[in-house]
């Protein structure tokens, strides 16, 4: 009986030690803390570029302007032929970060270039939309 009772408050103890060094999710007002994102530009001219040539990235820079971690949590493309890739880790107030957006040519057929990558996160606003364009030539 002493050691499931020793058990218990070293349980209890290292549980209300782990929670003392988390942050807190609150403001001294109450209200609950928010990332919020904030964009450069929601918008990149990947350039006019030849087929043979057509692989083309473009970085979307950012910063986490709210006062919890920004974390990325899905992202859907317009076309196969793009690719998005965001921070791994959660971006912490105040951080800058970057998206990197691809565009993959290869069996699209020339002409202008114009898709979008729409990105969830936890943060303000929840939904981002952002868009490449350019023009692809024969050669």
């Amino acid at each position: 009986m002493r050691h499931i009772l020793l058990y218990v408050l070293l349980v209890l103890s290292v549980s209300f030690g782990l929670s003392s060094c988390r942050e807190s999710t609150t403001r001294k007002d109450g209200s609950p803390k928010v990332a919020s994102i904030q964009l450069d530009s929601t918008s990149a001219h990947i350039g006019t570029f030849p087929k043979s040539a057509s692989t083309r990235t473009t970085v979307f820079t950012f910063t986490n302007v709210g006062d919890a971690p920004l974390e990325f949590l899905d992202h859907d493309v317009s076309c196969g032929c793009v690719s998005a890739t965001f921070p791994e880790k959660p971006v912490k107030p105040g951080k800058k970060g970057e998206i990197h957006v691809t565009f993959k040519g290869k069996n699209k057929n020339p002409g202008k270039v114009y898709y979008k990558v729409y990105v969830e996160t936890n943060g303000d606003p929840r939904i981002l939309t952002l868009r490449i364009n350019g023009q692809m030539t024969e050669n």
